[in-house]
């Protein structure tokens, strides 16, 4: 595995990944593509009720990349090429 990967097991865990993301970049909080300071505060802080579409977006302006690993054998579902 890539040292640059890690596994994700809770929002915790995706806010310190956008956190460290934007701080390496030298990036505040209102810096972060067309994303409220508000919504990156509550990501960072691990917000469980955060919109996916919204985390998404940030992970995107941050150059996060996210990939799912699907169970062994599972056939991969069709993906929708759309950014």
């Amino acid at each position: 595995m890539n040292p640059a990967n890690t596994e994700i097991r809770s929002t915790q865990d995706i806010g310190r990944a956008v956190k460290a993301a934007r701080t390496w970049q030298h990036l505040r909080q209102d810096e972060v593509g067309a994303i409220s300071h508000t919504f990156i505060l509550d990501l960072e802080a691990g917000k469980p009720t955060a919109q996916i579409g919204k985390v998404l977006e940030a992970l995107r302006q941050l150059g996060i990349r996210v990939y799912l690993q699907l169970p062994a054998h599972m056939p991969t579902p069709p993906v929708n090429d759309e950014p």
